[in-house]
């Protein structure tokens, strides 16, 4: 399988390509700020063409560049819908008082929606670049958080955005977060994720679900979370 990742923007918001090992087909997941350059520096370099683009959920740092690219390559963005009003106004996401630094990063405090939107939903199967895709509906950072999940004969990963890092959860403060619902995202969509899982979040390092398990506090027994 083919994999490439790289941090982008302010908020070092991890961006992935993905496809088969052989083959120009690729998928682009949460292509953020300051993603489309590299995005299309790696689309030459390794000889790929993406077929789709998918986002994790709607908060800028995920999707500012998503239209961009989607556009260029006319090719569909895969959204959960509660989530699709950040396509085009990035601070419902993030609060009123926000609306400043917003557009101090990107010069606009909105967005244009990409030409072609698809609605993610829990348990949606989809054949996306030759690879089977399993969406969860993972709510509580966003209303519109998925885990999209990759499987095959030979790996087995997961695409976790702001819903679970290495050692960490996504943050619930924000508009549209809900610690209530992260616990119940937690304990009914992530703790039955099996151990050899991959886990590439939405920031900071890969993981696996076995290591979480056994180190995340929030997945801990007896925890605020649990």
């Amino acid at each position: 399988m083919f994999t490439a990742a790289f941090p982008c923007g302010p908020w070092q918001a991890n961006c992935y390509l993905i496809g088969p090992e052989s083959g120009p087909a690729c998928v682009v997941v949460d292509p953020g700020m300051e993603a489309a350059a590299v995005v299309e520096q790696l689309l030459t370099e390794y000889g790929r063409r993406p077929e789709a683009i998918v986002l994790s959920h709607g908060h800028l740092d995920h999707v500012a560049d998503a239209a961009r690219l989607a556009d260029a390559w006319e090719v569909p963005v895969w959204l959960h819908p509660a989530d699709r009003e950040l396509l085009s106004d990035p601070v419902a996401g993030l609060g009123e008082d926000l609306r400043p630094l917003v557009s101090s990063l990107i010069g606009v405090d909105r967005l244009v929606e990409p030409a072609q939107v698809e609605d993610l939903a829990d348990e949606q199967e989809l054949d996306l670049a030759g690879l089977r895709w399993r969406i969860r509906h993972a709510p509580g950072h966003r209303p519109g958080c998925v885990i999209a999940m990759v499987e095959g004969p030979d790996h087995r990963i997961a695409f976790t955005g702001d819903v679970i890092f290495a050692g960490s959860i996504g943050r619930t403060d924000l508009p549209g977060g809900d610690p209530v619902t992260m616990r119940q995202t937690l304990e009914q969509v992530v703790l039955p994720l099996p151990d050899e899982l991959v886990l590439l979040p939405g920031h900071g390092p890969i993981t696996t679900m076995r290591q979480e398990r056994r180190g995340n506090p929030y997945l801990q027994p007896g925890s605020a979370w649990s």
